[in-house]
């Protein structure tokens, strides 16, 4: 009976050991529990984050507002669109802009070409700009040496838009592209020398702020291209003008040339002036004041017309651009001939100009081309 006893009488360091693995199990699960709630917050902030980026780039609620230009391909599906997106910066979630697009939109298709669309627009607004609604399309050729007024009438002409509405768009939309000076749309430049003459393919629903920004968007294109070697913009830097100042030498460039070749010894000619301005403080540029004034044949009247843009009674360059340049009168204006002529008249027949190193060889020239046009009875 003492043996069946004492086998039955509990061990106190036993029971010791199991209270003290009791508790350890506890603790064990307490860190469990804290180490899966820990977890769940993690994982619902980083859902939170994500669902807060997300609405950011739908909705635009916090995006810079900056043009982009991008140019879609023919027949881009979806996908490919999505990641021109995401890659230019228009939107920040490629994938995320693609599923809401294959979910909101059905069988989209995309108008191939190239588009202006601003980082600050929401999914909605960059798809309604770039969807495909109508295929009817209308071809404009610009030509080199347009002004903005010749460029609203072809466009009109072209049944793309009305005068009132190009107009409206020229003045009071706000395009941020770096190139655009910090006075564009006031009374003396209104996008004038930024329009750059190309063919472009138009839908007819475009709307006149869509028609501007291609053309915008095709300049900027232009000035950062350095397939060739270096882009307009880098010769710019190179020869410490501005992309304004380069316009507006290759606007009076392209009205003043007759031909390539041409372009660079007016271009020339402009600069040497412009390189010793104490002693030719004035362009005396023609073309400067038929712009202003209208017409081609200047009276003595037209050469003291009061403007800024007179350059026979105003200093350095004009206020802005007289038309819209090409590539070529671009080029010209930042790598000019190197030549000592301060003038040039054109030829009897406007084929060709007659250059001048003096003011004294200038006046001969003048007095050769006016005996050869009374010879032939103009």
């Amino acid at each position: 009976m003492k043996a069946n006893q004492n086998n039955h009488t509990p061990d106190p360091q036993n029971k010791r050991k199991k209270t003290i693995r009791r508790k350890k199990k506890s603790r064990s699960g307490i860190s469990s529990t804290l180490l899966y709630l820990l977890s769940i917050l993690v994982i619902s902030a980083v859902l939170a984050t994500t669902g807060i980026l997300l609405s950011n780039d739908l909705f635009a609620l916090a995006k810079p507002d900056r043009d982009i230009t991008v140019t879609i391909p023919e027949d881009a599906s979806v996908k490919q669109v999505s990641k021109l997106l995401d890659k230019s910066g228009v939107v920040n979630y490629g994938s995320f802009f693609r599923l809401f697009t294959g979910i909101v939109y059905k069988d989209i298709e995309f108008r191939p070409g190239m588009w202006t669309l601003n980082s600050d627009m929401d999914y909605r607004e960059i798809v309604n700009e770039i969807r495909l609604t109508s295929k009817s399309t209308v071809t404009v050729t610009i030509p080199e040496g347009y002004t903005i007024n010749n460029i609203i009438d072809l466009l009109v002409e072209n049944g793309l838009s009305s005068e009132n509405e190009l107009k409206t768009v020229l003045q009071n939309s706000s395009f941020t592209y770096d190139f655009l000076p910090e006075d564009v749309g006031n009374e003396t430049n209104s996008l004038e020398g930024y329009l750059f003459p190309d063919t472009y393919e138009f839908y007819l629903n475009d709307s006149a702020e869509t028609i501007i920004s291609k053309m915008l968007g095709n300049f900027e294109n232009k000035i950062n291209d350095d397939s060739n070697g270096k882009s307009l913009a880098e010769l710019c830097k190179e020869k410490d003008i501005s992309i304004s100042d380069m316009v507006i030498i290759a606007s009076m460039v392209e009205k003043e040339s007759v031909d390539a070749k041409d372009m660079l010894d007016v271009s020339g000619v402009i600069w040497n002036r412009l390189n010793h301005k104490s002693e030719y403080p004035y362009l005396n540029i023609d073309a400067t004041i038929q712009y202003v004034v209208g017409h081609t044949e200047l009276t003595d009247a037209d050469m003291k017309y009061d403007s800024p843009y007179n350059t026979y009674t105003s200093k350095g360059l004009p206020p802005g651009p007289i038309c819209n340049p090409g590539y070529d009168a671009l080029l010209a204006a930042v790598q000019p001939s190197v030549h000592d002529y301060y003038y040039y008249v054109a030829n009897a027949d406007h084929t060709a100009h007659i250059y001048a190193k003096t003011q004294e060889e200038q006046t001969a020239n003048i007095a050769a081309v006016q005996r050869e046009k009374d010879a032939a009875g103009d």
